[in-house]
């Protein structure tokens, strides 16, 4: 920096690389502004850093500039605005990305491709998602988990399933995101017999299961009344110790079963690993209400008073004109466009109000 060598293009991109490795983005942003003669790989590094780092906003904004500003984009820069597209959920900006993907000629690479698919799946566009997929001539192993992740996001469990077949007979051997991508499916589709089988198939592969597996696996059991099974996989876990979601799973689970025995031990292993976890008081006492015990719902509402927890601010977003992506925070007042946000709020309120005082003849349905 005393050098100056900050403001080489060479030099200054290993630099930003290193803030986004350590989470600094702002320093990241001071190199990037510093460098007058900005390269595509420069570029592509603000995007993708802010892309690993969820900053989804901010990463569509340098996409955004990067093209305004003239310079050619490449698979690394588009993957990770489809990437941004595909987290916010925003289909607009997708489409023009893939547009831009077409008219490159990177749409047919495999990053671009996955990425692509990825994206219109979880903008609700399955079919769009399936076209590009079958257009791919050799897809690898990611875009393949693409298509399983949209077929599972949209709950077709029957597709994910076959689309399994299909790897293994294009001789793909499944990962860690394969198989959760199906657990995923399994779950939503109450399938257990698919998942046990699945979870087996995992082991005999030697795959071994993350958290975000035996969550699927523990949520699956616990709403078909596995309860037993869901508590003894939990305990054989090795995540038994340190893992609050799995036995908070159970838990819930227990309260809609009325199962006490299981349910209280579940709830001291979430309170053994968080003392202070209002959500499992608030469980325990739903569960002591649905066995009559009344002494344990005051014992532990009188716990959830003294917590004093508060959450924290919700958050939502959306596409606004010129792919503006628009944040907001529940109350948070010291947004510049608060005011004019109440005041929309309130219009849509008062027509609301009017339409429900409006004939029902008032109202034309087209045939």
């Amino acid at each position: 920096i005393k050098t100056g060598f900050e403001r080489s293009i060479f030099v200054g991109t290993t630099i930003v690389s290193m803030y986004f490795k350590n989470g600094e983005t702002e320093d990241a942003q001071k190199v990037f502004y510093s460098i007058s003669d900005k390269d595509v790989v420069l570029w592509t590094e603000m995007i993708t850093g802010h892309s690993r780092l969820a900053d989804g906003n901010i990463a569509i904004k340098f996409y955004n500039q990067m093209c305004r500003e003239g310079h050619k984009v490449d698979s690394f820069a588009l993957t990770g605005a489809l990437n941004m597209c595909a987290d916010l959920t925003i289909l607009k900006q997708g489409e023009m990305i893939h547009s831009q993907a077409l008219k490159t000629g990177y749409d047919v690479e495999m990053s671009v491709c996955g990425s692509l698919v990825d994206m219109y799946s979880k903008n609700g566009s399955i079919e769009a998602a399936r076209s590009i997929f079958s257009q791919a001539l050799d897809p690898d192993l990611k875009c393949w988990n693409s298509m399983l992740g949209g077929y599972s996001h949209h709950g077709m469990a029957e597709e994910a399933f076959q689309l399994f077949y299909e790897i293994l007979k294009h001789g793909l051997r499944p990962d860690q995101v394969t198989f959760l991508s199906l657990l995923s499916a399994f779950n939503h589709s109450g399938l257990v017999e698919k998942a046990k089988f699945l979870w087996n198939y995992m082991k005999q592969d030697r795959i071994d299961p993350g958290p975000k597996h035996y969550s699927c696996m523990v949520s699956l059991l616990s709403r078909a009344g596995l309860l037993d099974e869901a508590e003894e996989m939990i305990v054989k876990s090795p995540y038994s110790e340190d893992n609050l979601e799995l036995w908070r799973t159970l838990l819930s689970s227990c309260v809609i079963g009325k199962n006490m025995r299981i349910g209280v031990h579940a709830a001291d292993q979430v309170l053994r690993i968080d003392p202070e976890d209002s959500a499992t008081y608030i469980l325990l006492s739903n569960l002591y209400a649905t066995a009559g015990k009344w002494d344990g719902v005051i014992e532990m509402r009188r716990k959830i008073r003294g917590l004093m927890l508060e959450k924290g601010p919700g958050l939502s977003w959306l596409e606004a004109e010129n792919n503006n992506i628009k944040v907001f925070f529940s109350g948070i007042q010291s947004n510049p466009e608060n005011d004019e946000a109440q005041a929309a709020s309130h219009r849509l309120q008062r027509n609301m109000k009017r339409s429900e005082t409006d004939e029902p003849d008032a109202i034309s349905y087209s045939s």
